[in-house]
């Protein structure tokens, strides 16, 4: 390609969502005659399809579970400095080698405190002149301390822009900060809201999945209460259940849900959404991709937000798109699999409903970037 060179950098630790993001604003940006570049230090995912763009892999990390402060290597072990050494030298020679007129780094500097040094390292990396963008869905787990919210404006000074993958109608960025909800200055003047971005909606089409209930929890290890759940619940309805479970783990955790109900059981795969359109009724987290992939989908679906180690975000985005006719909402702690059995059966017989929620957001967000390059 002959346009500029974009390079994006994500590290996906526990699912898929900040991966998939990335990988629809390249797209999109090749779409604009951009030569984007992602470049992914989280694991490699069987169910993310990877193709269309230039793409490089890092010595992979993950993190145990929720725990975000242990990080794992390509192995499982704990990543050592040397590991973690290793993997910063090659993303300054890849950076080096790219000379792109833009750097996106995927959801620093408000989050991935963790890899503080490694997104500096890439930043100090880049040529004289490039732009620096960051990119953020729409809800955030904000820092809860005054110490680290002024050390997230320290960090957000040399970007040009903050791009937002939301609406502010549906939800704005200050509904998830801390204090009053005030955006600060520095972060408020860089925000550009460009849409919800998830690839398009799938074409109607026949094939597998037809009048199932599809629960799925996205690519993490999260969401097995809700699984556990779901397998009894599938028990007790007259729908076939399907049951998709993330994580590197998900093999063994089938085996322990087995037994629970009749439902067919299996890894997270790349046909989600082809199945989503064509199901009964949906039940899924409230995860980015996930929650908006459903919206789109016209399927009745139900959104569980994760409300694992304290953590908001999933549950304000759930509170904000209760609020869209297509989708319904409930809590964890609030469903048995009598209960979840009878919402299903109310999910699949009602009639399919328009999207309301716009997520063309990709192609905005590869405008914005560009837009950056003029001087």
């Amino acid at each position: 390609m002959s346009g500029p060179r974009i390079a994006l950098l994500v590290t996906h630790l526990m699912g898929s969502g900040h991966l998939v993001r990335t990988l629809t604003l390249a797209r999109a940006l090749a779409a604009l005659g951009a030569d984007p570049l992602v470049i992914s230090g989280g694991r490699p995912l069987a169910h993310v399809e990877t193709g269309g763009v230039r793409f490089a892999q890092l010595p992979p990390l993950a993190s145990d579970g929720l725990d975000y402060r242990a990080l794992l290597d390509a192995d499982g072990a704990p990543a050592s400095d040397a590991y973690r050494a290793d993997r910063q030298a090659r993303l300054v020679a890849l950076l080096r080698a790219e000379a792109p007129a833009a750097l996106v780094t995927e959801l620093y500097p408000l989050g991935r405190r963790n890899l503080e040094a490694e997104f500096r390292a890439a930043i100090a990396a880049l040529p004289a002149g490039a732009r620096l963008i960051g990119s953020v869905r729409d809800v955030m787990e904000p820092p809860s301390k005054a110490r680290r919210v002024a050390q997230a404006l320290e960090r957000l000074a040399p970007y040009d822009a903050l791009l937002v993958h939301g609406d502010p109608a549906v939800i704005p960025l200050e509904a998830s900060w801390p204090g009053d909800g005030t955006l600060p200055e520095p972060l408020a003047r860089r925000i550009r809201y460009a849409g919800y971005a998830v690839s398009p909606a799938p074409a109607p089409s026949t094939g597998p999945g037809e009048g199932e209930a599809l629960v799925a929890t996205g690519g993490g290890a999260i969401g097995r209460r809700l699984l556990e759940v779901a397998a009894r619940a599938s028990a007790l309805s007259a729908l076939p259940w399907r049951l998709r479970v993330g994580g590197a783990d998900a093999a063994a955790v089938i085996e322990t849900l087995r037994p629970l109900g009749p439902a067919a059981m299996e890894p997270a795969a790349p046909d989600f959404r082809p199945r989503l359109s064509r199901a009964a009724a949906a039940v899924t987290l409230c995860g980015y991709n996930t929650a908006v992939e459903a919206a789109l989908s016209g399927t009745p679906t139900l959104l569980v937000p994760m409300e694992e180690a304290g953590e908001r975000e999933q549950l304000l985005r759930a509170e904000a798109f209760a609020r869209l006719p297509e989708i319904e909402t409930a809590r964890i702690a609030d469903l048995t699999p009598e209960g979840l059995a009878a919402r299903v059966a109310e999910l699949a017989a009602q009639p399919r409903r328009a999207p309301t929620l716009r997520a063309d957001g990709g192609a905005e967000a590869a405008r914005i970037v560009l837009q950056t390059l003029d001087p």
